[in-house]
């Protein structure tokens, strides 16, 4: 992933690549924990670092997977 900053219009813009798609993902001010969507792909992804500039698929805990986590156990 790319951590690289363009003049737009005198903003600054952070961008890299979809993790799914590899299109460009902009962001004007980035924070951490803040959700981005792409353009292309119209997945969300949660922006994990700032410098460099990275989004990765974001870590929602899904009770339902955990219940089936359990179940291969036994």
């Amino acid at each position: 992933m790319s951590n690289q900053k363009r003049e737009n219009g005198g903003r600054k813009m952070h961008k890299t690549y979809c993790p799914s798609c590899d299109a460009i993902v902009s962001v004007e001010k980035p924070r951490i924990g803040a959700m981005v969507t792409c353009r292309e792909c119209d997945m969300e992804f949660e922006i994990i670092s700032i410098d460099p500039f990275e989004v990765d698929f974001p870590l929602d805990y899904d009770e339902d997977w955990d219940d089936d986590w359990e179940d291969e156990d036994e």
